[in-house]
């Protein structure tokens, strides 16, 4: 499977906003799922893993899915008994994984499947013991399993414990283990798992575990605590890794390890997001950076938020003059404050602040619209509100949904909302769904 294209990672193009006030809300099930912008650019594919384990595809057609095709997973991937998650990382059309993670006294395990985008069974394979902790994923095109393995050890005062941790590449063919490499983090593309400790980020690729390359940054790249460091960020042909000591950025070849660009942040990175030919958005604790073949070549700065939290991106999208992200506080006690930023000329000279109604939600960014759904508690009526990007931010209109959706804690887009060219699709891995659209 030829994946370059998918590692590229671009932002979807911005889908047009609604307006105006929906008037057609309608529900679809929940179950853990998969929502995909299509290649044709028309209405999202789903993919959602039903309550028998059975992997169920379809496209959102008027208020509903209509279903392409239905593949039994078994047991071991019934949503009630395993945390179920899906990924395509070729995107509509590609390969699907699907992962059932289960741990049930002694039985210990995570099982994996490799899909055709037509369903039909590629791999089958099993990784024993599951641990909550650990982190372990099948790699794109299936031939390897990468995990993570710590151990605890005390320290020489004895006062507590410092964690061990390796990156471990298994063949999915055979069981062997290719390598096993000690690091502080990891990430990989598909055809590299990379690594880093100390001042040495490394590379080894995926296929038989042979190290590819290994380059000395020349700065400490871990914690100097000895606590697990921040990540290595894979970002189409760049690496980003970041110093622990003054926050620099070294920008490194992903195919041979050779020292691109260095520049520094006035924070800590948190995401990076590839837009093609070497450039790349990377947001960092206090606002985003835009970097290209010679390093980084703007910073749009936005005030942390006043609890010290951090800022979670919520959504980045292309636009037809630049590109927009939208992030929000992380903290309880953050500013309520939606902050979309941008290359775009209305927002190349400073970022847009809009109000909140509330101090966790998530959000999504069209092309002129911007929505934004709150965090109720069980039981309380969910409203989705909607902003309009281009008057400053004004409020549009308010609309009750039938779910609250689920707020995904990570640093990275991890959208529940999705924007396309006829409405907008509310969905996600636990909660009911629903499709807005603007009725008649």
């Amino acid at each position: 499977m030829d994946v370059p294209a998918v590692r590229a990672g671009l932002p979807a193009p911005a889908a047009p906003g609604l307006r105006e006030r929906p008037r057609s809300v309608a529900t679809l099930p929940g179950g853990p799922s998969l929502v995909l912008p299509a290649a044709d650019g028309g209405a999202p594919v789903v993919y959602r893993v039903d309550p028998e384990g059975d992997l169920v595809s379809g496209r959102l057609e008027g208020d509903g899915v209509a279903r392409h095709w239905r593949t039994p997973l078994g047991e071991a991937f019934r949503p009630a008994d395993a945390l179920v998650t899906l990924s395509a990382p070729a995107g509509d059309g590609g390969p699907l994984v699907v992962a059932a993670h289960r741990r049930h006294g002694e039985d210990r395990r995570s099982e994996f499947r490799l899909l055709s985008g037509a369903g039909e069974d590629l791999l089958r394979c099993t990784w024993r013991p599951y641990d909550f902790a650990e982190h372990v994923e099948l790699s794109p095109d299936g031939k390897v399993l990468v995990a993570t393995r710590t151990t605890k050890k005390p320290r020489v005062n004895g006062s507590s414990t410092v964690a061990d941790r390796h990156v471990e590449i298994h063949s999915t063919a055979t069981g062997e283990l290719l390598v096993r490499a000690r690091t502080t983090d990891y990430a990989q593309d598909g055809t590299r798992v990379y690594g880093r400790l100390g001042s040495e980020v490394f590379a080894y690729e995926a296929a038989g575990g042979r190290e590819a390359w290994r380059t000395d940054t020349g700065a400490r790249l871990g914690d100097p605590r000895g606590a697990v460091s921040e990540p290595v960020f894979p970002a189409g042909e760049l690496l980003l890794v970041q110093a622990a000591a003054d926050a620099t950025v070294t920008a490194l070849d992903t195919a041979t390890g050779e020292r691109l660009w260095r520049g520094g942040l006035p924070g800590r990175v948190q995401s990076v997001h590839p837009l093609g030919e070497d450039r790349a958005l990377v947001h960092y604790r206090g606002g985003l950076a835009f970097t290209g073949p010679r390093g980084i070549e703007r910073t749009q700065p936005v005030p942390a938020p006043a609890d010290g939290a951090r800022q979670k991106l919520e959504h980045v999208v292309r636009t037809a003059d630049g590109v927009m992200a939208a992030a929000v506080g992380a903290g309880d006690r953050s500013d309520r404050v939606l902050t979309v930023w941008g290359d775009t000329p209305a927002l190349a000279d400073a970022p847009l602040r809009i109000p909140l109604p509330a101090a966790h939600v998530q959000a999504a960014l069209t092309d002129t619209v911007a929505y934004v759904l709150p965090w109720v508690p069980d039981g309380e009526q969910a409203t989705l509100y909607a902003y309009d990007l281009t008057a400053g931010g004004r409020p549009l209109w308010r609309t009750d949904v039938p779910d609250r959706l689920h707020i995904e804690d990570s640093p990275g887009p991890a959208p529940s909302l999705h924007p396309y060219p006829d409405g907008l699709l509310g969905l996600d891995r636990s909660a009911t769904g629903w499709v807005l659209r603007p009725g008649s």
